[in-house]
């Protein structure tokens, strides 16, 4: 790392290239000498752990520690961190637990973890400001607990790749902010054990699912959702009558060979304005004869329908990688 960086006192944001130079005594240099650092990032790291000076940083807002395959362990200095806005470490797979005290970063609005432990620790219901929430390849996790619902802020939930993770809270209608939900490859999951979803929930999508029917609350949010996407869930015998969906705007089904068509009075969604349909062989030929009908002509003129691959012309083609068919895997780092 060249000299000249540590000749300045005052550097604001500190970002290590994938190809860059890091140990140890570096972390613990740029922590002694950069105090006013807004931005640190050291993800894709080779440390084994983080120096426990890292709580002096007074003025950090962001810290990306993900892709630190090896730390196991984050010092409960990291809590005295109390303007920290984001916190980031996911893919972080050798990390035992997270910090106890992690409920004293209150204005923590960004949080993406990937832990190794069993049930979240309590101090998470602190953390009251949080807006978005990602758990990614929590292996061990159980249940989110009751600490969750605390987070009244809360507008995004991410899940994914949590295989023992049994339930989500039972009451789920307390998180009044939360506008977005999506669940990937969760096979222990049963989400019929939440009697209520959130309220106000906008986008819900699920991926790589065994559900065989989709939890009742969800047909209690029809009048809010806007998004639904269903991906490779080919256990599911029906898709809910979308025609009590009032407000849906966007519709995607992919991956799910055995649904025959959409529901009837699909056509009366009057707000829907995207259809995407790819790699489901049987509902791609109905939907196209459906298509043709009189009553949805006019459905047809007003959403953009998108139907991959075109059954007219490729009908054959319906295997795929599915690995494209829900971009959104890496969103837990990406949506804000």
């Amino acid at each position: 790392m060249p000299d000249f960086i540590f000749k300045s006192t005052k550097l604001r944001t500190f970002l290590i290239p994938e190809d860059g130079e890091i140990n140890q005594y570096f972390v613990k240099t740029c922590i002694s000498r950069f105090k006013y650092m807004r931005v640190l990032d050291i993800s894709g790291s080779p440390l084994e752990e983080l120096p426990s000076s890292i709580g002096s940083l007074f003025h950090l807002r962001l810290l990306n520690l993900s892709a630190n395959d090896k730390i196991k362990r984050l010092p409960n200095s990291i809590c005295k961190l109390l303007n920290l806005e984001s916190l980031n470490l996911v893919n972080c797979t050798a990390l035992e637990e997270i910090p106890k005290d992690i409920g004293n970063l209150i204005n923590l609005q960004n949080l993406e973890i990937t832990t190794q432990q069993t049930y979240l620790p309590k101090g998470i219901r602190r953390l009251t400001l949080l807006q978005f929430f990602g758990l990614d390849g929590c292996v061990n996790l159980k249940s989110l607990g009751e600490e969750i619902l605390f987070l009244t802020n809360l507008r995004q939930l991410l899940i994914y790749s949590c295989a023992n993770l049994e339930s989500l809270p039972p009451n789920m209608k307390l998180l009044t902010a939360l506008h977005t939900l999506m669940i990937a490859t969760c096979e222990e999951l049963d989400l019929m054990k939440t009697k209520e979803g959130p309220q106000g929930l906008r986008s819900f999508a699920l991926r790589n699912s065994d559900l065989e029917v989709l939890p009742p609350w969800l047909e209690d949010l029809a009048k809010v959702l806007q998004s639904i996407a269903l991906v490779n869930c080919d256990n599911l015998t029906e898709v809910p009558k979308l025609q009590k969906f009032t407000f849906l705007e966007h519709l995607r089904i992919d991956y799910y060979s055995n649904l025959l068509a959409l529901p009837e009075g699909s056509h009366c969604l009057s707000e829907l304005r995207e259809l995407e349909i790819n790699y489901c062989p049987k509902l791609s030929k109905s939907c196209k004869r459906q298509l043709k009908g009189q009553d949805w002509s006019k459905f047809a003129r007003e959403a953009k329908i998108k139907i991959y691959p075109d059954v007219d012309t490729d009908e054959g083609d319906n295997e795929g990688d599915n690995e494209g068919a829900f971009d959104d895997h890496n969103a837990i780092s990406s949506v804000s």
